[in-house]
């Protein structure tokens, strides 16, 4: 994770090659071959390049900088949405189930 003293130098050369005409793709390319991780790469193009949180992270999973990993996070979300499915459909099970009273019946 980006220290604030590290943001704002990150974010300064961001700036610099956005003025100068560098396209994102480059930008997030220069990210990735400086050691940025994609969450701290987001933070930078809200921050620099005015995108939304989704729009960088659109831009983060398109770019061809990070083709490496698509896959793998994909296939992450995927997993959590499905965890996060389970959860749902056994909270929804337990609520419609009739309450026990613990004891057994007689």
């Amino acid at each position: 994770m980006l220290t604030d003293k590290g943001f704002d130098v990150a974010a300064s050369m961001l700036t610099g090659r956005l003025e100068e005409g560098a396209s994102l793709d480059d930008v997030i390319t220069f990210l990735r071959d400086e050691g940025f991780g994609q969450i701290d790469s987001m933070k930078l193009l809200t921050h620099t390049a005015g995108l939304s949180l989704a729009e960088a992270k659109q831009a983060i999973d398109a770019s061809p900088a990070w083709q490496d990993r698509r896959e793998s996070n994909e296939a992450l979300r995927r997993d959590l949405w499905e965890a996060a499915q389970a959860v749902v459909d056994t909270t929804d099970h337990a609520a419609t189930a009739e309450p026990s009273t613990g004891h057994q019946p007689t």
